[in-house]
């Protein structure tokens, strides 16, 4: 049996994964690989417990209410302080859907739910990750998720007397198979889905095993000669450093590659503290900033995240490093004077009880919070009542377009309005959904329906589809098909509105930085989603425009295409006054006119080429309304026109539309209107 002592090395590792994770939050330019931090404490998490669990139950000691309360006294009282901050600052600093979505986030970790909630957010309409305060404790339920059933596991396994160590390998297979699954399937919760990190904690249990079964210093002293000890521990040391300097976050994650870090974590912890790479990671500094890894973990990310939303998502670069440097002055503080007295309290249960009282009233708050709507009543955020309606989706679907498709097999956007004998199909991707409010009004005034049918990030071009995997390439080609048929069938419908987004998906490139992250590949042809595409996105989006437009005419239909709209490259909230600033250098939300028109010329190119080429091709140039000789805005008279930074609210498709009707049915010189 294996005694479990204090290692400093394994702190020092620990200040490794939290001083990459924050230099990777700060400047992901200077350490593009930093978030595998959290995978290097995933696997250090699952070898200390692991091995305190194996070595309570072979002293036939182990409680589950002793573990658990041990847990509790670990990760509570720093969250509470953190959760407590969090909030109280929100309320001054955040909108009200900001605050609305803080308060579920809130209640979600502190339920250790927050990686679902995540997992339900998740996809192109996400709002950018700088603006969630509490993001990173999506970690904090995995871990949590993970330790509610491995003791239990464990149990089980000790009484029926099956082998340990082969378990964990299969589940170890097992659960590095699903993460594979969902990179190629469902590749949105692969990041967040417990069942696809598992595999990572049970790396380190593993090793916990062996080291129980063998003793702490089994491998070492299994190798004769220290050198080799040395060069292993240093091997271990170079895999994490590789791949803290190579990885990127473009890439799925966690994946294959992630084993190379997380082997080396598993060679340094078995290695020894003896070891080279032991002894430097054991140094006095780096052993201290292990020690408040935990608080500083949870506090760097909420004091980043309020900067960037107080400076609308583009702060200096030294107030990010100040914040760093606030993080872990607090993380300090909260480590001696409320993790370390309530860690080994005197009188375990009252402290048990306080702890969990404080839990339950930030629980009911946040509940609160969430119920109230964000408290939009907040003296600080009564100004942009209006604003903040704008910025709110419309519904995405109603049953009457539902009824129109097999059960489930409905588009994304699918709504009707005012349906009549004479029907506008609003087509497209989720551009074309923003316009339905705005072209619904506008063609009810001229005696149409309208009849909305579009994907998100997924446009009904023939022969064109998008997406990040073989799968979601063909769930897109799948729902094109399908509204072509209802097109075709529908002899109400009378003319076609494509909107779409354009240079995204000709280059795979968002914009600004509201997209820095932005990870959706070029639109490709449907003979490239199981091989590599013969055809540059600029062919795809051509033909498949083409193809679409002649199809549709075939059919007698009409078709105006509207070029996309000015992005702002920054959320909507920068159009509006925020309630707290760092500092009045502020972006707001605008973009100059050349940069617009740099960024469409290309795309512009390929629809203006099939409209002098298509006598029932209209375009409808949105630059004029939201332009003027310089500068394009997301506000007009005082109003919001965008919901976010590249869609358009309620009233700025009400001023777009009157133009896209006129467009679509004005006589095209030398013809005649329909």
């Amino acid at each position: 049996m294996s005694t479990l002592k204090y290692r400093s090395d394994i702190d020092g590792l620990r200040a490794l994964a939290v001083l990459s994770v924050v230099i990777y939050h700060v400047s992901p330019q200077s350490l593009p690989g930093g978030f595998i931090g959290v995978d290097i404490f995933f696997v250090i998490s699952g070898y200390l417990i692991s091995l305190i669990v194996f070595r309570e139950q072979t002293a036939g000691t182990f409680s589950f209410a002793d573990f658990y309360a041990r847990r509790t006294r670990r990760l509570f009282p720093a969250l509470a302080v953190v959760l407590v901050a969090t909030i109280v600052f929100g309320a001054f600093a955040l909108f009200a859907d900001e605050y609305h979505r803080l308060g579920k986030h809130a209640a979600s970790a502190i339920v250790f739910l927050l990686n679902f909630q995540l997992m339900g957010e998740a996809g192109y309409f996400d709002v950018a990750s700088d603006s969630k305060p509490l993001l990173h404790l999506w970690s904090l339920s995995v871990e949590e998720q993970f330790y509610l059933v491995w003791p239990a596991l464990l149990v089980v396994l000790g009484r029926v007397r099956w082998r340990i160590g082969l378990v964990i390998g299969v589940l170890i297979v097992g659960s590095f198979a699903f993460a594979t699954y969902l990179a190629n399937r469902k590749i949105d919760a692969l990041y967040f889905h417990p069942l696809a990190r598992f595999w990572e904690l049970l790396l380190g249990a593993a090793l916990a095993y062996y080291h129980h079964r063998f003793g702490i210093n089994a491998f070492p002293t299994r190798i004769g000669q220290p050198w080799i000890r040395h060069l292993i521990s240093c091997a271990g040391l170079a895999a994490i450093f590789s791949a803290l300097f190579l990885f990127n976050g473009r890439a799925p994650h966690p994946s294959t590659l992630t084993l190379i870090p997380l082997l080396g974590v598993v060679l340094l912890i078995a290695s020894g503290g003896s070891a080279v790479a032991g002894r430097f990671l054991a140094l006095k500094p780096i052993v201290w900033i292990g020690l408040i890894s935990y608080p500083l973990y949870l506090w760097h990310w909420p004091l980043l995240s309020y900067i960037r939303i107080m400076q609308s998502g583009v702060p200096a670069q030294e107030l990010l490093w100040i914040g760093a440097g606030a993080a872990v002055l607090l993380a300090t503080l909260t480590y001696l004077f409320i993790e370390q007295p309530l860690r080994h309290p005197r009188i375990v249960r009252p402290a048990l009880v306080g702890i969990g009282s404080v839990m339950v009233v930030l629980l009911l708050a946040s509940v609160s919070v969430v119920a109230s709507d964000g408290l939009p009543d907040r003296p600080a955020v009564g100004h942009v009542k209006a604003a903040e309606a704008q910025m709110k989706r419309e519904p995405a679907t109603d049953e009457s377009c539902q009824r129109l498709f097999p059960p489930g097999a409905a588009p994304v956007y699918c709504r009707q309005h005012s349906p009549m004998a004479r029907m506008i199909a609003l087509v497209g991707d989720s551009h074309a959904h923003v316009l339905f409010p705005g072209v619904s009004e506008s063609a009810a005034l001229r005696g149409y329906g309208t009849l909305l049918l579009a994907n998100s990030g997924c446009p009904p071009l023939g022969g064109a589809v998008t997406g990040r995997n073989a799968h979601e390439k063909t769930m897109c080609m799948h729902s094109i098909d399908r509204i072509f048929d209802v097109i075709e069938r529908d002899k109400r419908i009378v003319a076609v509105v494509f909107a779409t987004r354009g240079p995204q998906y000709l280059t795979g490139a968002g914009f600004g930085p509201a997209e820095a992250n932005y990870n959706y590949p070029p639109i490709s042809s449907r003979e490239g989603i199981d091989a590599a595409d013969s055809f540059s996105p600029y062919e795809v989006f051509g033909r498949g425009l083409k193809a679409s437009v002649s199809r549709l005419n075939q059919h007698g239909l009409r078709v105006a295409y509207v070029l996309q709209v000015p992005e702002l490259g920054v959320p909507a909230q920068n159009c509006v006054i925020r309630p707290l600033t760092v500092t009045d250098n502020k972006t707001g939300c605008s973009v100059d006119r050349m940069v617009y028109q740099d960024r469409m010329r290309p795309y512009r190119a390929l629809v203006e080429n099939l409209h002098l080429n298509s006598e029932f091709f209209r375009v409808v140039d949105p630059g004029p309304v939201f332009c003027d000789f310089s500068r394009c805005s997301g506000v007009s008279d005082g109003q919001l026109l965008y919901a976010d930074d590249n869609h358009l609210s309620v009233l700025g498709s009400k001023k777009l539309a009157p133009i896209i009707l006129q467009a679509l049915f004005a006589p095209k010189p030398g013809g005649t209107s329909r």
